[in-house]
Formats: C-alpha cells, structure tokens, sequence
C-alpha cells in the first residue's frame, strides 16, 4: 500500500507533467487535471494556469507555484516551504528551505562553495555540479570529462595536502578512490565515457 509521503510526490510530479503538456488547453484542461490528481488520492485539488507560463496546484497535502520565470514555491501539510527557481534554458536550478539549500550549477566552474582548506579538482571539462548545504555541513559533487591521468594527479595532490588515502577499487577501466582527512573525504571516481574518461569528484564531511 503507497503511503501518503510517498503519494505526495508524485502527486506533484504527474501534476506538473500535464500542465506542461497542456497549458494551452484554457479551462478545460484545469478542470481535467484536477480530477486525475483527485482520483490517484490527491484529495481536494485547485489547479490555476495564468496564461503565461506560470500555474499553481493545491492539493490537501500541500501545494506548488511556479512563474514564467521558473522561480518556485512548493509547500507541505505541516507547512514548511521550499522556494527556489529552476531555469530552463541554462540548467541552473536552486532551492532552499529552513534546513538547508540545494543547487544544481551548470557554469562549467568548480562551485564558489568548495572549501579553501580542499584542493579543487583541476583539468575537468564541462564540469557541471550539485551543492547541498545547511548550517552544519555541506556535499558537493562535481561531475565531467578529464584525462586518463586525472585519478591519480588529483589523488597526488590530496595526499599531498595531508588526505590519506583510506579506499580503491578497479575494474575494467572503472576507478573509485577515496581520500579522508579529519574534516572532509573526498571520492574521486573515473570511468570510460568516448575521447575522455567520465569523471566524478564528490565531498563531503568525514565521519570521524
């Protein structure tokens, strides 16, 4: 049996899915895709497309709103609230609530938040990431297209600023090697992927 916690999502998600595919259907469409909500156990549903781009739906769980410009508010049944903004064209997306922020960074830059005390991974093209932070920590995860040599020159240079290397696994080309020092560990991971390796490069706080 799904669980309302479980529905809740997905609720949210088919709901967006239909707008998309048909906003310019006026009414008609609205009063469809409440039904359909209403029948998979959403409850009570409101659903309002402003005609240019934007719509809203209000279920008894909770509710989300979005604009024409991608910027978001999405909130429970207890009444917490995430609010971000997800854009299209360049694949930026962020949201935040009370516990934290998440970020999605397309710039093709190692994130701004990367910490000063950890090397940053150089030589990765096409770099794209996801940042999650609270107040108390933090994981990055930076992801792209590197040489064949990018494993054990980042490694070199971790050990280097006193990481020790704790893990390593190979095979068929596949590396994941993993990197701790007091405050952080780093997850350094290369797999093939065309011309150039796939390269992973995660952080995140140490547990001990």
């Amino acid at each position: 049996m799904t669980s309302s916690a479980t529905r809740r999502p997905l609720i949210t998600l088919a709901a967006i899915g239909f707008v998309i595919a048909f906003t310019a259907c006026g009414n008609a469409t609205e009063s469809g895709v409440e039904k359909l909500i209403e029948s998979q156990g959403g409850g009570d549903v409101d659903l309002d497309l402003d005609g240019d781009g934007g719509f809203s739906v209000q279920t008894e769980e909770g509710g989300m709103s979005i604009d024409e410009d991608g910027n978001f508010v999405i909130t429970d049944a207890d009444g917490s609230v995430v609010t971000g903004n997800a854009d299209a064209d360049t694949g930026e997306f962020t949201a935040e609530s009370e516990d934290g922020s998440f970020r999605i960074d397309a710039s093709g830059e190692i994130p701004e938040e990367w910490p000063s005390d950890v090397p940053s991974p150089q030589g990765i093209e096409g770099a794209s990431s996801t940042v999650t932070q609270s107040s108390t920590e933090l994981a990055i995860t930076v992801t792209g297209q590197a040489g064949e040599s990018f494993v054990d020159d980042y490694g070199s240079t971790l050990e280097n600023n006193g990481f020790e290397r704790t893990s390593s696994f190979e095979s068929d080309a596949n590396i994941t090697r993993v990197f701790e020092n007091e405050t952080w560990t780093v997850s350094v991971n290369s797999f093939p992927g065309g011309d150039a390796s796939q390269v992973a490069v995660s952080l995140f706080p140490s547990s001990s």
